[in-house]
């Protein structure tokens, strides 16, 4: 039985449009029997698609989670403090409450990651 899919491109077109770095995570290339890295941008790419792209909140959690996941595939030193908070086992879709709980996580600890690394930068400015 042949079965057809219909796609709603206003949908995908939303998405996009807040995922600005969505090419750059998906096209990762991680190192062989990176388990982490393949489960989360795996993760990612099933979870923003599976939005209401009418809820105005789901959408700045996907801009969030993409500003997220591109510290993850360039910096290495942001890449190594996350593998310390999240493992891979976490990133699944078997309940809502897991799936909050690791998007909390990586967004906390974005927000802390950048708030440093700007602090680190400006303090060394003036030594």
């Amino acid at each position: 039985m042949l079965q057809t899919q219909t796609v709603d491109i206003d949908h995908v077109k939303t998405v996009l449009e807040n995922s600005p770095h969505f090419e750059s995570i998906i096209h990762y290339e991680y190192p062989y029997g990176d388990i982490l890295s393949k489960r989360l941008v795996d993760w990612y790419r099933d979870l923003i698609f599976s939005i209401n792209a009418q809820d105005e909140n789901q959408l700045v959690l996907i801009r969030a989670l993409d500003r997220s996941l591109y510290l993850y595939v360039r910096d290495n030193k942001y890449k190594r403090e996350l593998r310390k908070i999240i493992t891979a086992d976490e990133l699944t879709f078997e309940s809502k409450e897991r799936i909050k709980d690791v998007i909390k996580r990586l967004i906390e600890f974005t927000g802390n990651y950048e708030n440093n690394e700007v602090r680190e930068v400006s303090v060394s400015k003036w030594l």
